[in-house]
């Protein structure tokens, strides 16, 4: 009776240390997966610095050259006979036009940006 006992709790013993083992070694897969996710992460995150950083230096460039093409259409404006002040007129309705898509586009990609941002700031916590 008692060696019966004996060999149903040495079973249970061995079936609760092969859970324990099962559950360590879970756990260690899951930090390592967890490490992975981090890095891809960080990586992702230093892409999305860069990307951004980028953006910045291009609008920056677009509406410089934005800029000095008003000046020039303004010289070009004081200078120009009828037929050039209508070509002038076209000019700038494009420039116009071009500037205010560029500030969409800024402003959709910046929008994308920062939910990006928020996304991986969620995925940390």
């Amino acid at each position: 009776m008692f060696n019966r006992h004996r060999k149903s709790v040495d079973s249970t013993l061995r079936t609760l240390q092969n859970e324990i083992t099962a559950l360590r070694n879970e756990a260690h897969q899951r930090d390592a997966d967890v490490a992975t996710l981090r890095n891809q992460l960080h990586a992702l995150d230093s892409r999305l610095g860069s990307a951004d950083a980028r953006i910045t230096q291009m609008a920056t460039e677009l509406t410089n050259q934005i800029h000095e093409l008003d000046t020039e259409l303004e010289r070009l404006a004081q200078t120009a006979d009828a037929a050039s002040a209508e070509t002038v007129t076209e000019l700038r309705a494009n420039q116009v036009r071009i500037a205010s898509e560029q500030a969409r586009y800024a402003i959709t990609l910046r929008h994308d940006l920062a939910e990006l941002a928020e996304l991986l700031r969620k995925t940390r916590t």
